[in-house]
């Protein structure tokens, strides 16, 4: 991710992330004690586990391409598209995919819950999956 120049105590990022043709790739834009935003590129393959965040409430965002959620026994939480937005409370398992032709690109926007420890709690298993980057391809929104 590129940060631009902005003072102190200011961040400004650049949603620029690199684009894969499988698998999944994130990209931390800022994080503070609170509050983190990241961006993911994610095509078949780039799949997550049932898993869930002990200490941190998300909201995701689609920018590109389309994202389906599920919660537990595979059951379809919410199919979304460019702009729009789902919260997930803390401590509530889901997995999601790219449901698309088009590469997935989404945002995760996290809030830690102060004196709780964020951890992530896994449900099925988690499998380091192959990806592989395009070169010179970046999402440009």
């Amino acid at each position: 991710m590129v940060e631009l120049a902005a003072p102190a105590p200011f961040k400004v990022a650049k949603i620029h992330p690199q684009m894969v043709s499988r698998g999944k790739k994130g990209f931390s834009l800022f994080r503070t004690d609170i509050l983190g935003a990241t961006v993911q590129v994610v095509t078949e393959g780039g799949e997550t586990n049932l898993h869930a965040h002990a200490g941190s409430d998300a909201t995701w965002l689609v920018l590109a391409g389309q994202a389906t959620f599920y919660g537990e026994g595979d059951k379809v939480v919410a199919r979304m598209d460019k702009n729009e937005m789902l919260l997930i409370p803390r401590g509530t398992p889901y997995w999601f995919e790219s449901s698309s032709k088009e590469p997935l690109v989404i945002m995760r926007f996290s809030a830690r819950a102060q004196n709780m420890i964020d951890k992530r709690i896994d449900y099925t298993e988690r499998k380091e999956k192959p990806r592989d980057v395009i070169p010179g391809a970046y999402f440009e929104g």
